[in-house]
Formats: C-alpha cells, sequence, structure tokens
C-alpha cells in the first residue's frame, strides 16, 4: 500500500509516525499466512483462467454474428464486445492491485495473451465456421480480429499507463 506522506503531515502527523505506520504495513504485507497466500494465488489464476474462457466463448459467439452480418455494423459489434469485456477485467485486476496493494504484473501479461489467444481463435473459428456452413465471408476476418483485439487492449493500456504515471 502506497502512503500519501503529504496527505498525511497535512493532518498532522509526525514524520516518525509516517515511518512508523510504513513499517507496519510494509511487515503486514510480508507476512501474511500460507493459507493467504495460497488463496491469493488462486485467485490470480482463476481470473486468468476466467480470461480465457472469455476469450474461447466471445470467438465462438462473435464467428456466426461475422458471417451473418453484411453491413459495416459487424465492426461496431466487434469494437464494443472487445471493449465491454476489457473493461470487466480492467476493473477486476484494478480491485485485484488495491486488495493486495501491488503491481500485478502477471494479469497484465495474462491480458495481454487473452488478447492475442482471441485474435487467433477469432480467426480459426471463422475458417471452421466458413467451412461448415458454406457461407461466404463478406468482411475482412483480419481486420475483424485485429480491430477485437486493439479495442481489447486499449483500456487496460490506458489504465496502466495512468497509474504508472501517477508512481
Amino acid at each position: 500500500m502506497r502512503i500519501d506522506k503529504l496527505d498525511l503531515l497535512a493532518k498532522g502527523w509526525k514524520p516518525s509516525e509516517i515511518d512508523q505506520a510504513s513499517k507496519i504495513i510494509a511487515d503486514a504485507e510480508g507476512d501474511k499466512h500460507s493459507r493467504i497466500k495460497f488463496i491469493d494465488g488462486l485467485l490470480l489464476f482463476v481470473l486468468g483462467a476466467l480470461m480465457l474462457l472469455n476469450c474461447f466463448i466471445c470467438s465462438v459467439v462473435l464467428v456466426p454474428f461475422i458471417y451473418t452480418i453484411t453491413t459495416q455494423f459487424i465492426f461496431v459489434i466487434v469494437a464494443l464486445v472487445g471493449f465491454a469485456f476489457s473493461i470487466l477485467f480492467t476493473i477486476l485486476i484494478y480491485d485485484v492491485e488495491k486488495i493486495h496493494r501491488r503491481h500485478e504484473t502477471n494479469l497484465f501479461i495474462a491480458f495481454i495473451v487473452t488478447g492475442i489467444v482471441n485474435f487467433y481463435f477469432l480467426i480459426q473459428f471463422s475458417e471452421i465456421f466458413g467451412t461448415e456452413s458454406k457461407l461466404p465471408l463478406v468482411h475482412n476476418i483480419y481486420i475483424i480480429a485485429s480491430l477485437y483485439l486493439i479495442t481489447f487492449l486499449m483500456p487496460n493500456i490506458v489504465y496502466q499507463a495512468r497509474k504508472n504515471r501517477e508512481l
């Protein structure tokens, strides 16, 4: 946890009190019980698994729409879906980081991997769907998958940049 020393000084705290509080918080974070550490690791694993499950389900659901919607509106739909799921996971990552009081690099990496895996799934599932249904693909699947990837990654990248600027 980060302590705002200037804020505490303005509230009348002495520098020695602020240093003591910082030391107590740092010690408490390092002395977590083994069960708490296990639950923390499990929480991160479950969140990563949920992100991957989301990408699989999202790809399966989006592909039929990609084939059936022949207007440019498909780009809006794909961008909104990517952005909505990104906002959801960015909020979850923010909350996990707030609870753990540290930066979760693993979640940021999992977020990027999820976006790339979803790019791959969209392309693969669209090929399988096109082969099975014999429907023509009106739009370029690489552009659609890239649009999803960009709109999926953008909110988290903005969050990471704002957080790094505040540090």
